[in-house]
């Protein structure tokens, strides 16, 4: 038997196992086009692949490291069209799926030589079901894999370093693994023998569990990143409750001084003119003085600090909250859920160049044993939403989300969930938490 016989992987299994590469990246990755024309895109880009494969086959050696670059070119192309990701995801992805392409070929390439070599038995039907065989097996798993890893319904966001390290790991995995074709006509088929299906096979593997290792660092590392900027937000909620606590004391304290004083002023004498201004100034004082008395203290200095903010920008806050209810949950919670639900509400309808429609609603109720906190506010563009979050405009796009981030794990430590959702130039942002011990009132947590 010629190990050279079997060192050539067919040029037909080499583009089935890159189409179905491909298309397991496509399958979990968020779609850029559907229905009839994805259909259409998939069949196309397996006709282009094969074909690609094919004249590689016809073509002089010299020409088959330019072929392999037109195939992962065109595997790129592939991803890219019919997955809604950015260039670099789509790089990343080609990626990985051409070393997993040449590490699924290359093993079945394997077990193909290995059956001939107990069966004595070599035809085109058994070559043809092994691969199907084998094929249909490591695909599945490479589809678990990748569905673990990959989050299917929002973005990659690869950076160009990433993209890097990926590249190199597949550029010398691929030359070591293929090293048999700048040695076909020597001695080393002679010397090495089979040895030479172990060596490609353990180098493309190697390779894939290498990137493997490092999607998993890169995952972890993302993951620490977020939990560090979830808390970040939430201390920062925090501070802003105590900085909006001592300005409302403060505020609390002249507002007071300042009413005796126009009380002696008043008391001393009668011009009309004078009179007039005073009441001018009484009313511009009012509205700094906090009188808002929801049941929780805390919930009531954070309304305090957001009202006067919303009446300095114009903006109409209407606001209907039972804050007793709030009496079973932390201080630093409180003001995660609410700090962060008010600046989102404010930052979206401060983009209106209407002042008519700078409009926050907030209600705080209960219904039927659950607390039940909704903030809405106007808004005129149209909303994506990636990852069950509304994507964002911001130039700083790290850091987007980790506000309501922050409110979806609070909630979620009380037992309750989050929606997110937009109606006639509303923007809903819904918490349902059950209330403990059926809804009555608990030991306050929120001393503030």
């Amino acid at each position: 038997m010629s190990y050279l016989q079997f060192s050539e992987i067919p040029r037909l299994y080499t583009a089935i196992a890159e189409f179905a590469a491909c298309a397991v990246f496509i399958l979990v990755l968020r779609r850029r086009i559907r229905g009839l024309r994805f259909a259409v895109t998939i069949a196309a880009f397996g006709i282009i692949q094969f074909a690609i494969q094919y004249i590689a086959g016809l073509l002089p050696i010299a020409f088959w490291v330019p072929s392999m670059m037109v195939a992962v070119a065109s595997m790129f192309a592939f991803i890219y069209v019919c997955s809604d990701v950015s260039l670099l995801d789509a790089g990343y992805c080609t990626s990985v799926a051409f070393i997993a392409a040449e590490f699924i070929a290359a093993f079945e390439s394997q077990v193909y030589f290995y059956f001939v070599l107990l069966t004595k038995h070599d035809s085109m039907t058994a070559s043809m079901i092994i691969m199907a065989g084998v094929y249909s097996i490591l695909y599945v798993l490479f589809y678990l894999i990748v569905k673990r890893q990959v989050p299917g319904n929002r973005r990659l966001d690869v950076n160009r370093k990433e993209l890097g390290s990926v590249v190199l790991i597949t550029l010398a995995s691929f030359i070591i693994s293929n090293i048999n074709f700048a040695f076909k006509d020597a001695e080393i088929f002679t010397t090495v023998g089979a040895g030479i299906f172990y060596i490609r096979t353990l180098v493309d593997f190697s390779g894939l569990t290498m990137i493997y290792a490092q999607q998993e660092q890169r995952k972890e590392m993302r993951m620490k990143f977020e939990l560090e900027a979830i808390n970040n937000v939430l201390y920062r909620q925090y501070e802003q409750y105590q900085s909006s606590k001592e300005s409302t004391e403060l505020i609390n304290r002249k507002y007071h001084d300042l009413k005796h004083q126009i009380a002696i002023i008043r008391a001393e004498t009668d011009v009309a003119k004078k009179e007039s201004y005073l009441v001018e100034m009484d009313r511009a004082i009012s509205m700094y003085e906090s009188d808002i008395k929801t049941g929780n203290s805390v919930l009531d200095t954070v309304l305090t600090g957001k009202s006067i903010y919303c009446r300095e920008k114009g903006i109409n806050l209407t606001c209907v909250a039972d804050g007793s209810l709030l009496n079973f949950m932390d201080v630093m919670d409180i003001c995660t859920i609410f700090g962060n639900a008010f600046d989102n509400a404010i930052e979206g309808v401060e983009k209106l160049e209407d002042m008519d429609k700078h409009l926050i609603r907030v209600a705080v109720f209960s219904k039927n044993d659950f607390l039940m906190v909704r903030f809405e506010n106007y808004f005129e563009d149209s909303i994506d939403f990636e990852d069950g979050l509304p994507t964002t405009t911001k130039a700083d796009s790290d850091y987007h989300g980790y506000g309501i981030k922050s409110i979806i794990s609070t909630v979620n430590k009380y037992g309750g969930n989050v929606t997110i959702n937009t109606s006639d130039n509303w923007f809903i942002l819904r918490m349902l938490i059950p209330l403990p011990n059926g809804g009555s009132s608990a030991d306050a947590r929120s001393d503030a």
